[in-house]
Order: structure tokens, then C-alpha cells, then sequence
């Protein structure tokens, strides 16, 4: 059937799915339809490599005396079958014989005669076909997007739910950002206008949104599955943005080893290089800042703070908590139970240590991983007094 060979050629480039799962999903609307015909028994559909040898034949039992004619025929019948030149071509011998060895026993494949297929080759079960080459067009796509989770995409802004949510049209696919995931300055900013363009890092891809929020389901029914799920919120966001941004991260000369954010207001960032000859905390920020610069501006003006990575947690944590000057770091517990690390700054330097609204404290714990105790360098001087006096008593 050269039509169904078309069909499948323009399916596969269309759509992009492998000619292998349109044949499938063609076999499989093809048999749902025949059985809806009323055709009954096992039905075997074959459809050569080209698309253009197309058959439906009944698995039947060669048997000595029928009992159940749907699935069984007599070796009588078979061999006035092969007796007649037009009626042979319709009957597949088991694998490994030929027309004459078949005998009882044998599984053989009857091709069903188009008569008797009424308009079912003709359309080729056109709305079942279609429902099915959906079905294989969405197990791709999920695969496809599946396999690009971490990295940025862009769309257009499509449209905004009552619970805040973008949808981004992402061409093939629809993207999904939710309200969580979205920077907060932005929510009420020119920037998530419809009909702008916009960036996110796929953060999962899924054909049921309840996977990614269970306490607040959402149910999409004007936009079909599956989604990918985009965030700009997340650390993962900012590290793909510095790879864009920066030829050294790119390309791997510079390693980004941990990132920490509050969105939209700051974030830290800590890398490293084996390159004797490369800064790579200079290489991240650039001339006068002309590499950090955009992607600042990418994230509305969140400030990204570079730092240089150290495997020592001490070190580390002092980096960490920049631009506050530690006296004294100290690594209380580092296990996989708990990293704990005691620092003294100088007490003009604690508001500093802290940050507003604690952000400077918690960025420094999250990009560490440590729990940061802050002491006062007054009143780690006193500590050290009555230690003192308490070892002099003794």
C-alpha cells in the first residue's frame, strides 16, 4: 500500500519519531480496528520495511477436525488452499517449512482477504492510527526533554494561570514555570508579559504535574502532556548561565563546585581550576565585571558573588562568609552526619558575617554545606579568660 508508506514517511519526518514505533503503532490501530469490524481470532498485521507490503492475517491451529473455526483450520481446507495459485499466496507457512510440509499441529498465518476488511486499508484505521502516533509522538518527546534535564531552554510566554503559572511555548512541547520557580521580583515585572521571551533551566519533565507538586495538583486541561518543568530559581540555573557566559567554565578549565542563591537578591559561587595559570575566580567575574555582569542582569539583578573553592572546610567556610574577615575558623565535626564549623569575626564585622536578613550566614552554610556558628571576637576573647582562670584554679 504505497499510501500507508507515505503516511509513515511523513509521520516520521514530521513528527521525528522512529519509523519503528509508527509501523508498531500502526499495527496495533489496525488491529483494534479490524476486531471492531467484527474480524475475530488472533490477528497478525505485517507491513513490510518500505511500508508497502501490507497484510492482516488470522493465526489459525491446523487441525484434523475443527472445533472452533476462529482458531482453527483443517489440513483438508489447507491443502485446497495451496492447490489454488491465488489462495496459496495467502496462507505463511510455520517458520522453516514450506506450502507442502505444512501438517496437523502447525501454527500457520490466513491473510484476510480486503473484502472482508471493508474500508479499513482504504483509511487505515485513520482515527485510531492517529490516536496511537500521538501516543509514540509524547514517549518521545518526554524521552527527548528527558534526557536535556539541567540544561537552559527558552520560550515564549503563552500564558499565566490564576495560580501563577506560566505556560511557555517551547514549540514542540509545553513548558510549565511554576509560581515557586519563578525569581519573586519578576512575578509582578514587564519581564513575565505574554508574548516575551524567556529563559529557565529544565527542572524535570513529566506527564503528570502532580508528581511535581502533590500538595498544590494542578490539572492543565487546555494543555496536553507531557510538561517540561522550568525553573529559574534553582542553583542549577545559574551554573548552566555561567557555562554560556564563560569560555573557561565551558570549557572546563574552571570547575563551578557548588552554587547557593536566594533568588533574585544574591547568590555565591564557588569554583575552582588544576590550570596553574588561570584566576579562576578573575575568569568568572571578568574585566571590570563584564562577564558576571549578564548574567546578573539574566537574573534581575541578583549580585553573584565569586569565591575561590577550598577542600579544607575551614577555609572554605571563611571564603564563604565574605566579605566579612574571619579571625579564626575552626572545624568542630565533618562527617556525613553533620559538618559543623566555629568561626570568630571581629564584632564590627558580625552585622557583615550575617548579612541582612541573615542572607550572608545562610548562603555561606548552603554553598558549604556546614552549619556556621558566629562568635564575637569580644566575646571569644572572654571565653579564652575564664578557660584560663578555670585551668589556673585547678
Amino acid at each position: 500500500m504505497e499510501s500507508l508508506a507515505k503516511t509513515i514517511d511523513l509521520i516520521c519526518r514530521e513528527k521525528g519519531i522512529s519509523k519503528d514505533e509508527v509501523i508498531k503503532a500502526v499495527k496495533i490501530a489496525i488491529i483494534n480496528a479490524a476486531k471492531k469490524a467484527g474480524i475475530k481470532g488472533n490477528l497478525i498485521v505485517k507491513i513490510g520495511e518500505d511500508g508497502k507490503d501490507f497484510g492482516v492475517y488470522q493465526e489459525k491451529k491446523v487441525v484434523d477436525e475443527v472445533r472452533d473455526p476462529v482458531y482453527e483450520i483443517s489440513l483438508d481446507e489447507v491443502l485446497k488452499m495451496i492447490a489454488d495459485e491465488k489462495e496459496r499466496e495467502r496462507i505463511i507457512p510455520p517458520p522453516g517449512k514450506t506450502h507442502e510440509e505444512i501438517e496437523v499441529g502447525d501454527v500457520i498465518l490466513i491473510q484476510i482477504k480486503p473484502e472482508e476488511l471493508g474500508r479499513i486499508p482504504a483509511r487505515v484505521a485513520q482515527s485510531v492510527i492517529l490516536k496511537k502516533i500521538k501516543e509514540a509522538e509524547k514517549k518521545h518527546l518526554y524521552k527527548e526533554f528527558k534526557e536535556k534535564e539541567g540544561e537552559i531552554i527558552s520560550g515564549t510566554i503563552k500564558d499565566k494561570m490564576k495560580n501563577g503559572d506560566l505556560i511557555i511555548d517551547l514549540g514542540r512541547i509545553v513548558g510549565i514555570l511554576p509560581y515557586e520557580e519563578q525569581i519573586p521580583k519578576e512575578r509582578n515585572s514587564s519581564k513575565y508579559d505574554l508574548g516575551k521571551r524567556i529563559r529557565g533551566v529544565i527542572y524535570d519533565v513529566l506527564f503528570n504535574y502532580k508528581l511535581y507538586s502533590e500538595k498544590k495538583f494542578r490539572y492543565y486541561k487546555d494543555y496536553e502532556p507531557p510538561y517540561v518543568i522550568l525553573s529559574r530559581t534553582h542553583p542549577k540555573f545559574l551554573k548552566k548561565l555561567m557555562e554560556i557566559e564563560i569560555p573557561e567554565v565551558r570549557d572546563g578549565l574552571v570547575e563551578v563546585k557548588a552554587v547557593a542563591r536566594e533568588p533574585g537578591i544574591r547568590a555565591k559561587v564557588a569554583v575552582d581550576t588544576n590550570v596553574d595559570y588561570i584566576d579562576p575566580v578573575g575568569a568568572c567575574i571578568g574585566l571590570k565585571g563584564s562577564r558576571i555582569h549578564p548574567i546578573s542582569q539574566e537574573l534581575s539583578g541578583e549580585k553573584v558573588e565569586v569565591i575561590r573553592y577550598s577542600d579544607d572546610l575551614a577555609e572554605f567556610v571563611k571564603r564563604a562568609l565574605s566579605p566579612a574577615r574571619v579571625l579564626l575558623a575552626r572545624v568542630i565535626r565533618d562527617d556525613e552526619e553533620e559538618r559543623r564549623v566555629e568561626v570568630v569575626v571581629p564584632d564590627e564585622d558580625v552585622s557583615l558575617a550575617i548579612g541582612n536578613k541573615g542572607i550572608n550566614a545562610k548562603l555561606a552554610a548552603k554553598l558549604t554545606g556546614a552549619y556556621i556558628d558566629i562568635i564575637r571576637e569580644s566575646d571569644y576573647k572572654k571565653m579564652l579568660e575564664l578557660q584560663k582562670k578555670g585551668e589556673e584554679c585547678q
